[in-house]
């Protein structure tokens, strides 16, 4: 029932409804001068949904972020063991660490923009979405360097040449599990596919501004 009564709130908020009742009502408190006041509810009602949609898009942002730099190592050395033999676990583990280091960088700004989220829920995602994004490519070409480097001297140089072509292919596969992994974690925290597939993700190189707030910082649980 509490997911229920939360989809619904925001759906409200990505689907304002427009239909003739909705007029007559507006029309109605113009007519009497309470116009302002209706305006204002519908406000404080958004703002309230707006903010109920703020914390989960945290929580979701948190623990994709968690799984995506592990994902990120994981596809460079897939993709790269298709190419070279033989990647020694060290190799491994440092473009794994590489990856998820680069892909935590990104937190901080993340959370700043997630805060846009109580007045413009789709704009804040669309913007979240273009970091993640960019945490996706910087993650993939880190680990993929860290990988090669890690590497014999040969083998380096057999890389170099084609180590671009690699890069690009850990990436487009880590943008795609990101795009699943973000959806369906919306899904499982009560957010509708009728949300899910109305949201915006933009390009890495889109301009986004900067964020208009900070985040508050995280304070950690006393155990």
């Amino acid at each position: 029932l509490k997911q229920r009564t939360a989809a619904s709130r925001l759906i409200t908020v990505f689907w304002p409804r427009h239909s003739v009742a909705m007029q007559m009502v507006q029309a109605a408190a113009d007519k009497v001068g309470l116009g302002g006041v209706l305006d204002a509810a519908k406000e404080a009602g958004q703002n309230m949904v707006g903010g109920a949609f703020k914390k989960m898009l945290e929580s979701v942002v948190t623990e994709t972020l968690e799984w995506l730099g592990p994902k990120a190592g994981e596809v460079a050395v897939e993709k790269m063991s298709e190419k070279y033999s033989g990647i020694p676990q060290s190799a491994q583990e440092t473009g794994q660490k590489a990856a998820a280091d680069a892909i935590m960088g990104f937190q901080d700004l993340i959370m700043d923009f997630c805060e846009e989220a109580v007045e413009a829920p789709q704009a804040a995602f669309k913007k979240v979405g273009v970091l993640m994004l960019r945490a996706c490519n910087d993650g993939a070409a880190k680990a993929v360097m860290a990988i090669m480097n890690s590497m014999g001297c040969a083998c380096c140089i057999k890389a170099c040449a084609n180590v671009n072509d690699i890069i690009a292919k850990v990436q487009e596969v880590v943008q795609t599990a990101l795009k699943e992994q973000v959806t369906s974690t919306l899904k499982s925290k009560g957010a509708p596919s009728m949300i899910t597939d109305k949201l915006e993700w933009g390009n890495p190189d889109d301009d986004i501004g900067e964020p208009s707030k900070k985040a508050s910082p995280q304070q950690e649980e006393m155990s």
